[in-house]
């Protein structure tokens, strides 16, 4: 202990030597805490919208192939609980909303004009377009902007929602009827008139995608067991809860198995952060192997001096490296505190514009106090190294030889 109060006590004796050697670690943590918060805040909006765009936080099925090809191929996988299974999943803590869905891929045509969709067959009562009336609510699907028209109404029969391109490919817009045919497990066709409720916009889904009412679907295809049934809950932090608590019997997938585009975008963000802040300390490794070199060779009669009052190599050492370490955890503190300063200042002028989808998003950082920790103690460990060597050069000499250094 008396060890410790010691070099706590070096480390105050050149102040502004020390400030200027944590400068360099100052800003970068600053800036690593900073980025970290902005990150956090962008994929947490990001995983939202995704489990929100049509994965849901749940997904249960009869059959676990149904997550390989399920989405094109709904026929092969019917019969993942039906009303009772919603109905129960309802009734579960957490669980917000629970709902089948269904699908089929057909041919829509008008006129001379046709195009292939993969049409998704959801209650009408769980879609939402925004640009409609009222904000998203939680226990639904954001499928998109809608551009033109008006989402579907729980009962309306034969209407569908078309994807922007799609629209501009068959010519068609709100009020207009098409043709729907789809080919049927049976190896038959069916077809009828579909009549476009509204168009909308998603980048990358509005050529493909159209929707309609998860009754209409069944109706049009005749398949009564719904292939997957979604679920979405409250918090992410009671999937896996609700997840272990359905019966082993059906196939289960969360969230995090579906979203992989947001696995991989998360994990690419996550390994920039790892390498800023090995850069870092990397950086801060340099500075104070040469800061606590000075050190050491200012204070050689101090290290004879105590050496000679009986006081042990190794506790001298240690003392260098604990002084090192201080000085790492230090600066890392004030760093850290910097840097939830710095995000909570723009956030009180309105956060950090972002561009998606053609429109800028204002993010708003969210530092996390992990990201505190994180860094507190790699900063303090690299500190702690670069200060070894200097410590053994601090004993290398006899007392003798100390006390006659200038």
């Amino acid at each position: 202990m008396k060890l410790i109060g010691m070099a706590w006590r070096n480390l105050l004796r050149q102040k502004r030597r020390t400030l200027v050697t944590l400068s360099a670690l100052i800003v970068g943590i600053c800036g690593v805490v900073v980025f970290q918060g902005y990150i956090v805040s962008l994929m947490t909006a990001f995983r939202d919208s995704t489990i929100r765009a049509g994965i849901g936080h749940l997904q249960i099925a009869q059959d676990p192939r149904y997550f390989e090809d399920g989405e094109f191929n709904p026929y092969a996988y019917v019969g993942a609980g039906g009303d009772g299974l919603v109905a129960s999943l309802s009734k579960e803590p957490g669980v917000i909303a629970a709902f089948p869905s269904t699908g089929f891929t057909a041919i829509a045509g008008k006129e001379d004009t046709s195009v292939t969709l993969l049409v998704k067959g959801y209650p009408a009562g769980r879609m939402f377009f925004e640009g409609g009336p009222g904000a998203a609510p939680t226990d639904r699907f954001t499928l998109g902007t809608l551009v033109s028209g008006s989402p579907l109404e729980p009962g309306q029969t034969n209407g569908i929602v078309l994807g922007e391109t799609a629209a501009r490919i068959l010519d068609a817009r709100p009020g207009t009827v098409i043709t729907v045919m789809a080919v049927l497990p049976n190896g038959g066709l069916s077809g009828r008139d579909f009549t476009v409720a509204g168009v909308y916009r998603s980048p990358g889904r509005d050529k493909i995608f159209a929707f309609t009412d998860y009754d209409t679907a069944v109706d049009f295809t005749g398949i009564h067991g719904a292939p997957v049934v979604h679920v979405i809950v409250d918090s992410v932090t009671d999937v896996d809860a609700i997840a272990a608590r359905l019966p082993a019997r059906l196939a289960v997938r969360t969230w995090h198995d579906l979203a992989t585009f947001y696995v991989q975008a998360n994990t690419m963000f996550n390994g920039f952060l790892t390498v800023i802040r090995a850069i870092i300390l990397i950086v801060t490794l340099f500075i104070m192997a040469n800061t606590m070199n000075k050190v050491v060779l200012e204070r050689m009669k101090e290290w004879g001096t105590l050496r000679a009052i009986g006081m042990k190599k190794a506790r001298i050492v240690l003392m260098v490296v604990l002084e090192g370490c201080f000085q790492g955890v230090v600066g890392a503190a004030i760093g850290s505190a910097l840097g939830f300063g710095v995000a909570a200042l723009l956030n009180l002028h309105g956060g950090l514009p972002y561009l998606r989808d053609q429109s800028v998003v204002i993010v708003r950082l969210a530092p996390t106090l992990s990201s505190a920790w994180r860094n507190l103690v790699p900063a303090g460990l690299f500190a702690g190294i670069a200060s070894f060597l200097p410590g053994v050069r601090a004993v290398r000499l006899t007392p003798s030889e100390s006390l006659r250094q200038i």
